[in-house]
């Protein structure tokens, strides 16, 4: 019986339903006749018709903009002013409701006078309703720059914080405060937000003498929370303005930092902690905000309101603490007030979101000297590394702090260093790179950092000296990302002032990687790769080098040598443990270049300068035979190779590299080699050049005695045998023939050219005192030249001496005109020998054209000599 009953019900409320027309009931099809109602003269009209504009208006948004495109703008702005207090108050509320659409304000702002006449309400009127839609229509104009630009020439921000200060209506003070809206249906944005957003009006209404901290400060306490959110909201705008020294001064001069406090301590205010937290945070930024907050007494309120506050709250609260300790005046202030041994312990607190702020405390407090000594007679270092050995701990930002913590400590406290490298906190550490795949980039950077940091002492550093070590820093040095290859090479660096680490690099084929690595062209890697070439080369990894190619590359990247500053000195270090190398590919040995044991030189070079090992075994012509120096027996142990270091003490025993298994293959003994050695110590001593800081003006006299020894040896000072080009060629074929090899000991060599007589001059000068330098300039011509002291012909010839360093070469040495003499160069005899200055060095690689620099008609005798420097390159 009910249903019958409900549909009769219905019917009839049916036919009793209203269809006639109402022209203050607005819909989406009869708007355009409310506004035609705008143009009335009737203020019974005008007043009915906005009324029904604002609740058609309010109900969604799509009304608002059918408004919008019938031009309501134009019709609602003609009666903001008008003599009727309810038309102006429905007036401003439409307005204000249309200006909430992202084009209105543009609308508005088209003529200044329309936000004038809003200003002048907001300044003028005590009506409440019209302060609030007057201050609401205000906030949505200053969202665009033009509406600041106009606000400020209208000159009312007296008023403005008069109104946010003393206004009764909580809608007024909320409009005039800061909240920039973030959507179409939040909470209107405020006015002095929006003047704070642009930059010129910003600091206009700042340096303003209206401008002032207790209109603001006294709504932080307001009981209406939207407007201590707005009010806090607009204080941490102003005070981040950290450029603004006005700012700066007059929030210090203020109660600011006090009024903070007090509302954190009030249970009353607990919904907006937070955001005084978040205010705090960024007061401290600068230094002296630091250092007024000390003053102050707020960090002493913050310690205690960190231990009673609610656990949500106090990761807010370390946050600011930990924000001091990025300044000098904040680490001091919390040194004196005890806070850093608080990121200890909170370190150890079950509180997982309380880990990442107190980690980069403890990093930052270490920059304090005595602070960072009070943390490490904690069990800072323990509790860090259990940070990063726990794997439920995430790496951002409570792992990734810790490392950071860790690496300030060992980079000053050696106490610290010391405590990480025990087994049990360095395998946590190590961890890092071995699991690199679960590791951030970030984590294993770290991780390195706090490798470099440990070089800083000799325990440290001891405890990486193994060969795992090495290994997992030649496996970091593989991978693709550039700046941990950078960190690594410079840990690798760092170890290299050890010998031993010298010689794990090299056994667990750190030359292989370096060599990989040169290729990438990166300056600031190559750059550091080029210093641990610098630091860690050895006769062994040179001839690494050379066997992996890396020299010839390093050689004969020209771009390279010019841009990475760091790439000659590479080379040079290389040359300087492998003078073979160096002759090869620059032409000369200088007289502080030493060749040592297994020095030796190919008869004619290609296009790559290779390892004696390959000379050994690739089959080569008989007329191409490479010269090798060998004074010492083959089973002879060569750990003491350097001939400039004879008085050294032995090396340990695990450190005694077998060189002559792989520097130097098993060749014939050269027992002439030796045997010249032996008599020329005779006639002349023992000298050791590395103790020879002074030298004596006999050095002249046994430069000649050399070099009459050295070609006596040869052929005979009265050439007693032919030593042309082609008698020398079929004497050094016979020898290899004789030897069985194409490697042939340059004491073995009994009919020698100028090649061959200058370098058996230069190996035997270097072992004698005799300061000599090596030079060659086609395949089969060299010279020396040596560095003597000049004495005058007048002066006494009782024996003087001279500082060695200040020692250059001086003289050219004649070993196949007449032997013996020493010409001075750039004498013209000297240039006869050596050639003219533009021939270019004979060097592996692509060798250049010879120059011919002199001009067509020159001497006879000129193109003669060219033309013998030419058929010598036979």
């Amino acid at each position: 019986m009910a249903k019958p009953l409900q549909k009769e019900r219905e019917n009839r409320s049916a036919e009793k339903k209203d269809l006639t027309f109402h022209a203050y009931t607005i819909s989406p099809e009869s708007a355009h006749t409310s506004i035609l109602l705008l143009e009335s003269a009737e203020s019974e009209v005008l007043c009915q018709t906005l009324r029904a504009i604002t609740k058609f208006s309010a109900q969604e948004m799509q009304n608002r903009q059918v408004l919008y495109d019938l031009n309501a703008i134009k019709y609602i702005l003609k009666h903001v002013t008008h003599n009727e207090l309810n038309i102006r108050r429905f007036a401003l509320k439409a307005l204000a409701q249309l200006c909430q659409l992202p084009k209105g304000p543009e609308q508005v702002l088209q003529d200044p006078q329309n936000l004038r006449n809003i200003t002048y309400l907001l300044v003028k009127s005590e009506d409440v309703f019209v302060l609030e839609f007057a201050s609401l229509v205000l906030a949505e104009l200053t969202r665009e720059p033009l509406g600041c630009e106009q606000l400020v020439s209208a000159n009312i921000l007296g008023s403005l914080f008069s109104r946010m200060k003393n206004s009764l209506d909580p809608d007024v003070q909320k409009n005039c405060l800061q909240q920039k809206r973030k959507s179409p249906f939040s909470f209107p944005p405020k006015t002095l937000s929006n003047l704070l957003d642009d930059p010129v009006c910003a600091s206009e209404v700042t340096k303003n003498q209206q401008f002032s901290w207790p209109s603001p400060l006294a709504l932080m306490q307001s009981k209406y929370l939207a407007i201590q959110h707005a009010a806090l909201r607009t204080v941490d705008q102003l005070i981040c303005r950290y450029k603004d020294q006005n700012v700066q001064k007059t929030f210090r001069a203020s109660t600011g930092v006090l009024d903070l406090c007090d509302i954190l301590e009030s249970y009353e205010f607990r919904d907006v902690h937070t955001l005084v937290l978040g205010v705090l945070r960024n007061y401290v930024e600068t230094e002296e905000n630091a250092h007024h907050v000390f003053q102050s007494g707020c960090i002493l309120r913050l310690l205690a309101y960190l231990e009673m506050a609610l656990p949500a709250m106090k990761p807010c609260c370390l946050a600011v603490l930990t924000k001091m300790s990025f300044s000098n005046n904040g680490r001091d202030a919390l040194y004196e007030t005890g806070t850093d041994l608080v990121f200890c312990h909170q370190l150890l607190s079950s509180n997982v979101e309380l880990l990442a702020d107190a980690a980069m405390g403890v990093a930052n407090m270490t920059k304090l000297l005595p602070s960072a000594v009070r943390m490490s007679d904690t069990n800072i270092i323990e509790a860090l590394c259990a940070i990063l050995g726990d794997d439920a701990a995430v790496w951002f930002y409570i792992r990734i702090n810790s490392l950071r913590a860790l690496a300030e400590l060992c980079r000053i406290i050696p106490k610290a260093a010391f405590s990480l490298v025990e087994p049990k906190t360095f395998a946590a550490l190590r961890n890092i790179n071995k699991k690199f795949k679960d590791t951030p980039i970030e984590a294993q950077r770290l991780a390195v950092q706090v490798y470099i940091n440990l070089l800083n002492y000799h325990v440290s550093t001891k405890a990486m000296l193994n060969g795992d070590f090495m290994q997992e820093l030649l496996n970091i040095l593989q991978r693709i990302d550039i700046c941990l290859k950078i960190m690594t090479c410079t840990a690798l660096t760092g170890l290299m002032v050890n010998d031993m680490a010298k010689e794990l690099f090299t056994q667990r084929e750190g030359e292989s990687v370096v060599a990989s690595n040169l290729s990438i062209e990166h300056v600031g890697l190559r750059t550091a790769l080029c210093m641990l070439i610098t630091a860690s080369v050895t006769d062994e990894g040179a001839d690494m080098y050379l066997e992996l190619g890396a020299i010839h590359y390093m050689v004969e990247n020209r771009q390279a040598r010019y841009v990475v500053g760091a790439w000659e000195p590479a080379i040079e270090a290389i040359f300087r443990h492998h003078p073979s190398a160096k002759l090869a590919y620059t032409g000369r040995l200088d007289i502080n270049d030493f060749t040592s044991e297994g020095f030796y030189c190919f008869k004619r070079l290609g296009k790559r300068f290779p390892t004696l090992q390959e000379a050994e075994t690739k089959p080569r012509l008989p007329w191409e035979p490479v010269y090798v120096c060998m004074f010492h027996p083959a089973q002879w142990d060569a750990s003491a190779l350097d001939i400039r270091t004879p008085h050294d003490p032995p090396p340990e025993p695990n450190l005694v590299a077998s060189h002559s298994s792989r520097h130097i293959p098993a060749l014939p003994d050269d027992v002439n080699l030796r045997n010249y050695l032996l008599k020329l110590k005779l006639w002349f001593g023992d000298p050791y050049r590395d103790k020879c800081d002074e030298v004596s003006t006999s050095l002249k006299q046994k430069a000649r005695m050399l070099a009459e020894f050295v070609a006596e040896n040869m052929s005979g000072l009265t050439q007693e045998k032919d030593c042309s080009l082609p008698s020398v060629g079929l004497h050094l074929t016979d020898l290899m023939i004789e030897l069985n090899s194409p490697v042939v000991g340059i004491g073995w060599v009994k009919c020698g050219g100028a090649l061959e007589r200058a370098i058996l001059y230069k190996v035997l000068a270097d072992r004698l005192g005799v300061p000599c330098a090596l030079h060659r300039t086609t395949s089969s011509y060299a010279w020396c030249e040596v560095a003597v002291p000049e004495i005058e012909p007048e002066v006494d010839t009782e024996v003087e001496n001279f500082p060695a360093g200040l020692l250059r070469a001086n003289y050219v040495v004649d070993l196949t005109v007449r032997p013996g003499r020493l010409l001075p160069c750039n004498g013209r005899e000297a240039r006869n020998m050596c050639g003219p200055k533009c021939a270019p060095p004979y060097t592996a690689g692509t060798r250049p054209d010879i120059c011919v620099c002199e001009a067509p008609d020159t001497s006879a005798k000129d193109d003669k000599q060219q033309k013998k420097m030419r058929i010598a390159d036979y």
